[in-house]
């Protein structure tokens, strides 16, 4: 079996922006007492895959955050390293030497980059990608380069199967230790929360929003926390001056900028940028406030009803993360219904689900309305949750299928 595995993750930019506004001292600190101040911040999956990999598999195993800036800044400067981006990532996948290369946001990197792993360390074995978003062709031809593609949905493993792209199902988790059992948590506030962003993209929350707008309009008491597209307009411009520019170095085999993170996050666009027309419903409404990790779970366990809805890209499959936060937290989940669900949740005893925004906001007003049945539900949800789908128990299923791969 292999021994040794280096898991590379990047974190949401808005995030570490607000982290490191908020602990401005902690890029004076060692690389180990940043990493493990930011990993404490319990964001994402943090270094939980890692950790259960050596506690329970005694397999040595690293996480390395490759757009923190001033973490990876501190692991340069204590290393004697001089460079930055993905040349530092590389030398740093070249100093751990690892069998297993786990890269988590597997858009974020080329075929270039890919290739060069195997060509550069020689120590790797088995590398494996993950996708559970929207990709583009360049994206599929990376994808290509990995032994296997980690993915949450069964639409996106056929999907990668149809060009010859070796694909595994790998559903997304709640992690435990972040979250507190209802029979020891006070009542929630009975009310509904929603966390999550509010994009016009193509293949993103198009429903969504027009979802949220018919329960705003129902006068359901919704707490809505997320994110929404306004740019100033030359910021707009900008951007879209940036779309067209990146196409057309791509569409001239220009390579030059490839290896500049906002190339790609410019080349993972669907279309070119448009202002964002959301209605004022909306905008009175929504929060600003950022809430990741600990913190985010700890505001849904304050309300007794999260609401979700997935993203047009996930098809006719209930793949997102938020179910999890959502029943991990202790919230009754009301979600979309989709075919696969019942491979996740019992619907009406572990969650809610529905099919139209008039069930859904009718299915919302039932639990209000009832709040111990709906506390009862939301029990059995997180029970479900904290057996099933914990990132304990995908550190075992990633095990398995590192096992698999040895085996062949």
């Amino acid at each position: 079996m292999y021994s040794s595995l280096l898991k590379i993750s990047s974190f949401y930019k808005d995030f570490l922006k607000d982290y490191y506004h908020s602990h401005p001292g902690i890029t004076s600190k060692s690389y180990q007492e940043q990493f493990k101040h930011l990993m404490a911040e319990g964001y994402g999956y943090a270094d939980f895959f890692p950790h259960y990999l050596r506690q329970n598999h005694s397999m040595e195993a690293t996480e390395i955050i490759h757009n923190a800036g001033p973490l990876q800044q501190v692991w340069a400067r204590e290393h004697g390293s001089q460079l930055t981006g993905d040349e530092l990532l590389m030398e740093q996948i070249a100093y751990y030497q690892p069998e297993v290369v786990f890269i988590q946001d597997s858009i974020n990197f080329d075929v270039v980059f890919i290739e060069r792993i195997r060509e550069k360390v020689k120590s790797v074995r088995l590398l494996l990608g993950h996708c559970c978003a929207p990709y583009t062709e360049a994206n599929l031809k990376a994808f290509g380069r990995y032994d296997l593609v980690l993915t949450c949905s069964e639409k996106f493993s056929s999907a990668f199967e149809q060009h010859n792209i070796h694909a595994c199902l790998f559903p997304h988790a709640a992690e435990a230790t972040l979250v507190t059992p209802l029979g020891s948590s006070p009542a929630p506030e009975n009310d509904i929360i929603f966390i999550g962003s509010l994009l016009y993209r193509k293949d993103f929350h198009h429903t969504r929003i027009a979802y949220v707008e018919k329960i705003l309009n129902s006068g359901l008491p919704l707490s809505m926390f997320g994110m929404i597209e306004e740019d100033p307009w030359y910021l707009l411009k900008m951007k879209q001056l940036s779309y067209l520019l990146v196409r057309a170095a791509g569409q001239a085999g220009i390579r030059v900028f490839r290896g500049n993170r906002v190339y790609r996050k410019v080349a993972q666009l669907q279309e070119i940028p448009r202002r964002s027309e959301y209605s004022a419903l909306i905008r009175q409404n929504i929060r600003r406030d950022l809430l990741f990790g600990r913190h985010m779970l700890k505001e849904i366990a304050r309300h007794a009803v999260g609401f979700n809805l997935h993203a047009e890209v996930a098809g006719d499959y209930a793949v997102n993360v938020r179910m999890f936060e959502v029943t991990g937290a202790g919230a009754l989940l009301v979600t979309d219904q989709k075919h696969n669900i019942r491979d996740l949740f019992e619907p009406d005893s572990e969650i809610l689900t529905y099919s139209s925004p008039g069930e859904c906001i009718e299915k919302m007003r039932w639990a209000l309305d009832h709040p111990e049945e709906a506390r009862r539900i939301a029990r059995a949800g997180q029970t479900r949750t904290l057996k099933d789908h914990t990132v304990e128990k995908r550190a075992a299923l990633l095990y398995e299928i590192m096992q698999e791969q040895y085996s062949k």
